[in-house]
């Protein structure tokens, strides 16, 4: 089994929590306030205007909750994204976990350009992948890009990908003294992937069912050897510790 590093959808796990929590604060603060002007109201009922104080109130206290019930389905709607997010995470982290032994895995990479969800390096390169838990069928717009169900995405998740990958090149170069090629994948669990090869810039589509073949037995893959993988494995660890939030787990 490979050796793995890091925690497996640390980083989508960590936001849902945080989306959770601003539910809390959220509903808290409101009622808050809602307790502040009925107390004020109420002390106030023996002043002429306590009856415009009363109206105010009762309008103040249905759209108070009209806002709360709209945020409320807002971030819980954002919340079970990162949780659908995290599922896929571990999907993709469970089948790079059980490659050959001279792979190295690395879970959750911060960079500039955000999060990047698995590292692996390998006899048959480096790999930088970003899983998107996708559901339907993946294509390409014809730009680079791509499209959901014949629908662009909300970001240009190749370009993104393409620049965290410049971004992590640098920093690597100056931690081993390699300058590797590395290799972009989007991973799809749960998605059909009908984007070619070259129609997504230098990133590659791929789903999870193939992403063994892909990497483990690719044929045309930039070769490593032993102290390579190392260089560059070691390199890849102590940029991940450079988040403090880091994680390790060792096989």
């Amino acid at each position: 089994m490979a050796k793995v590093l890091g925690e497996t959808a640390r980083y989508v796990t960590k936001q849902s929590i945080k989306t959770y929590q601003k539910q809390f604060i959220m509903i808290f603060f409101v009622f808050w306030g809602l307790a502040f002007v009925s107390g004020f109201q109420f002390g106030a009922r023996k002043l002429p205007f306590a009856f415009i104080l009363s109206v105010l109130f009762i309008v103040a206290v249905t759209l108070s909750v009209k806002w709360t019930n709209k945020k409320i389905e807002e971030l819980e709607t954002e919340r079970i994204n990162f949780r659908k997010g995290a599922v896929g995470e571990a999907v993709i982290g469970y089948m790079l976990e059980n490659f050959p032994d001279e792979y190295c895995i690395i879970h959750d990479l911060t960079t500039p350009f955000g999060n990047i969800d698995h590292v692996v390096v390998g006899p048959s390169g480096a790999y930088v992948i970003d899983t998107k838990n996708w559901r339907g069928v993946v294509a390409a717009d014809g730009n680079g890009e791509l499209l959901i169900n014949g629908k662009p995405t909300n970001k240009p998740e190749a370009r993104i990908l393409t620049r965290a990958i410049m971004s992590i090149k640098d920093k690597i170069k100056v931690l081993c003294g390699l300058d590797p090629f590395v290799q972009g994948v989007l991973a799809f669990p749960s998605a059909r992937v009908e984007a070619n090869w070259g129609t997504t810039g230098a990133v590659h589509c791929v789903t999870d069912e193939k992403l063994y073949d892909y990497i483990v037995e690719n044929k045309k893959s930039n070769t490593l050897n032993k102290k390579e993988i190392d260089a560059l494995s070691h390199a890849f660890l102590a940029l991940a510790r450079m988040d403090k939030d880091f994680g390790q787990t060792g096989k």
